[in-house]
């Protein structure tokens, strides 16, 4: 579906896709958050270690921390591993960084190196990259030179999606594989890798069905805890995800709303893992009610085939999800996909922020606020760096953006 057949989903403006009437109190000035969604599960997401990882360790388990969502979790998901997405959203400076990383690298990829020279990340026994951007090839290659983990891979990300594209990355994995036997002293099978594929599906599942609880009027879950959902999934393994989701959402079902806001917003763009910034914009009164992150709920929606082989499923599965700015050729899908969910979401507004210095999402941004501008579609646009240190900023740019929506 290419643009131009996307743009009768707004109607005349993208404020007008409720179809359902707004509840006493959400349209006012007004505005109630009740308490945010309490879970031991949830105190994952507080800090960078956890309490999974230290008993995995215990055991003699390997952590493999991986960037970019290219990157197929199921794969260090299997015996004698766990996965963890890398994240450094507590990181204040970067002093130690800078003398490695450019001013022009993104922050992120500087506060994560920094975190590593301060020993925060030492639990972390390997590294995967995939080649996606300069800043994490940058990254890449000043870790290999600088603390020498026992495996420190990077996969050659293809641009396309086409069989070829396929044929090379299942090739791409396959040297993964045997990198990491040869690092850790594993061996690791087709059919380890399938019951890794099986037991993350099953997370997919119930990550969706928490995600859809989001699409009522009165959501029974924020943006931000469902951000806080989304980073202690990205740092335990799935067999650990999947009991404590399932806890989480039976809960959910009877919880009374989260409370009222004054407009309900979708956010799309740079890798943003810290729940803070979608906590801001609802203090102000705004509703995240779906994002497009590459950390995000949508993201971790699409299922790995259970019948391929399971190399090539997760090659098709990673290759061909939502895509990101750094894919050729792909922007009308990816265009399509935030506009359906802006409808399906009822969404009054699009935030579209980039992280500065960010070169996919620095170009790609603004093409999609003109886009999303000339089908009616309210856009706030928002430049930040990865710490918080731009979190006022935020909450007034959300004031702002909430009076023009006349909320």
């Amino acid at each position: 579906m290419t643009r131009s057949e996307t743009s009768s989903y707004s109607g005349e403006s993208g404020r007008k896709m409720r179809t359902e009437p707004v509840p006493k109190g959400i349209g006012s000035q007004s505005v109630k958050r009740n308490a945010s969604l309490s879970h031991p599960f949830l105190d994952v997401s507080e800090g960078l270690n956890n309490r999974y990882i230290e008993e995995a360790r215990a055991e003699g388990k390997r952590v493999v921390g991986y960037f970019c969502g290219y990157v197929p979790r199921e794969l260090f998901d299997v015996a004698g591993l766990l996965p963890y997405r890398m994240r450094a959203p507590y990181t204040t400076t970067t002093d130690q960084a800078d003398a490695y990383l450019s001013f022009v690298n993104c922050s992120y990829t500087r506060c994560v190196l920094e975190a590593m020279l301060n020993e925060a990340l030492d639990f972390i026994d390997g590294y995967v990259f995939a080649a996606s951007c300069d800043h994490l090839r940058r990254l890449y290659d000043n870790l290999r030179y600088l603390k020498r983990p026992a495996l420190c891979h990077i996969l050659d990300l293809p641009h396309k999606t086409h069989e070829d594209a396929l044929d090379w990355y299942t090739g791409e994995l396959e040297m993964l594989r045997r990198n990491m036997e040869r690092s850790f002293g594993l061996k690791i099978g087709e059919d380890e890798i399938a019951s890794s594929v099986r037991r993350t599906n099953e997370v997919r599942k119930i990550v969706s069905s928490i995600q859809a609880l989001r699409k009522r009027e009165a959501p029974p879950v924020t943006g931000e805890d469902m951000h806080r959902i989304m980073m202690a999934v990205n740092s335990v393994p799935a067999s650990v995800a999947s009991k404590n989701l399932a806890e989480i959402y039976s809960t959910l079902e009877e919880r009374e709303p989260a409370g009222r806001y004054r407009a309900r917003f979708i956010v799309m763009g740079s890798h943003m893992d810290d729940p803070a910034y979608i906590g801001a914009m609802e203090q102000m009164g705004g509703m995240v009610v779906a994002d497009t992150l590459c950390v995000g709920a949508t993201q971790f929606s699409d299922l790995v085939d259970e019948n391929e082989n399971p190399l090539r499923a997760l090659a098709a599965r990673y290759l061909r999800k939502l895509s990101c700015p750094r894919m050729f050729e792909s922007f009308d899908e990816r265009y399509s996909r935030v506009v359906a969910t802006a409808r399906e979401y009822a969404a009054d507004g699009i935030v579209v922020e980039t992280m500065k210095f960010c070169d996919t999402w620095g170009v790609d941004a603004q093409v999609f606020v003109d886009a999303l501008r000339a089908d009616g579609f309210e856009v706030l646009r928002l430049e930040r760096e990865y710490t918080r240190g731009g979190i006022g900023q935020l909450r007034t740019r959300t004031q702002a953006f909430l009076e023009m929506l006349r909320r």
